[in-house]
């Protein structure tokens, strides 16, 4: 019984040691699995705000991307022409460069000062002769101005379309020039209406010029008839110098002559009168007159709707 209890007693701090260290151990353990446990959840929350804190990032770069981008494209906007503009300002460089271009917009905004123009104008036509008149004109790479009336027949009618299809201008000098219709303005008004709509029928245009020469000027017109086409939207011109052909003793090629270029050297703007439809004056004048007045610098054009020509009755 003795023995027995000295080996249990003897045991004893072996046990308690065992135990403690036991203890030690799980201890140990328990503190490392928190600590692990505790780092990886640190770890995880960290990845997480991370994340969160990457994501906004993204996002406030992003919204200010965008911003800044929206506020180039207004800068843009602002600074920048749009294609329209772009064109516009394309084309306005383009007419400051040509030198044909400053000329005819100078002479839209009636700034006529120093220009030297030359709008060649043929009344009465078209006859035998104008084919005459347009080889020359072809010639010198001169446009011109065709008053005509109304002429059937295939010769007409072939000049008719020659004029338009050669870049020179069909103008409208009434279908009958008939004085009387002054009198008669509703009768004038159709009269200039049929040789429109005849103009428009042989040469196959959708619009005629609608640029008018009165029979005889405007002065041989009436302010009734003369302000009824400017409201109808027509655009009339007579003339500042005259070949002198109009008349029933014309003169010859160098009478002709003189009178155009001498004419012209007085003006900034001349419109020259000639009938030179059946004036073989005039026609053989024409060669000497276009080349003496490019010689000189002078810019010969076809006449559009949109210029200032001279008139005789303004209203």
């Amino acid at each position: 019984m003795k023995k027995r209890a000295k080996l249990r007693i003897k045991s004893l701090p072996r046990f308690i040691t065992f135990s403690l260290i036991s203890l030690a151990v799980i201890f140990i353990f328990g503190m490392l699995s928190v600590t692990l446990v505790t780092n990886v959840v640190s770890a995880i929350s960290t990845q997480t705000e991370k994340a969160q804190a990457s994501a906004a990032l993204v996002e406030t770069a992003q919204n200010a991307t965008a911003d800044t981008a929206a506020i180039a494209a207004q800068a843009d906007a602002m600074v920048a022409p749009n294609d329209e503009d772009k064109q516009t300002v394309t084309d306005d460089t383009a007419a400051s460069d040509d030198p044909l271009e400053c000329t005819k917009k100078r002479l839209r905004n009636n700034d006529t000062e120093g220009l030297k123009v030359v709008f060649l104008t043929f009344d009465d036509g078209p006859s035998e002769h104008t084919g005459e008149v347009l080889d020359i004109l072809n010639t010198y790479n001169v446009k011109a101005t065709f008053f005509t009336n109304r002429h059937d027949g295939e010769v007409a009618e072939a000049a008719y379309r020659r004029i338009v299809n050669e870049g020179h201008t069909l103008a409208n000098h009434t279908s009958s020039h008939n004085y009387d219709l002054y009198n008669n303005p509703d009768a004038f008004y159709s009269d200039v209406q049929a040789l429109d709509q005849y103009q428009r029928q042989i040469t196959g245009l959708t619009e005629t010029s609608h640029i008018f020469r009165f029979p005889g000027g405007s002065t041989n017109a009436n302010e009734t008839c003369v302000s009824g086409m400017v409201k109808r939207g027509w655009n009339y011109a007579d003339w500042n110098v005259s070949s002198g052909d109009g008349g029933s003793d014309p003169p010859g090629a160098d009478g002709v002559t003189q009178n155009i270029v001498g004419g012209c050297h007085e003006h900034d703007v001349s419109v020259v009168l000639c009938h030179a439809e059946s004036k073989s004056g005039t026609l053989a004048a024409l060669p000497t007159v276009i080349k003496t007045l490019q010689d000189e610098g002078y810019t010969f054009l076809p006449m559009e709707k949109d210029y200032t020509y001279p008139r005789h009755l303004e209203v």
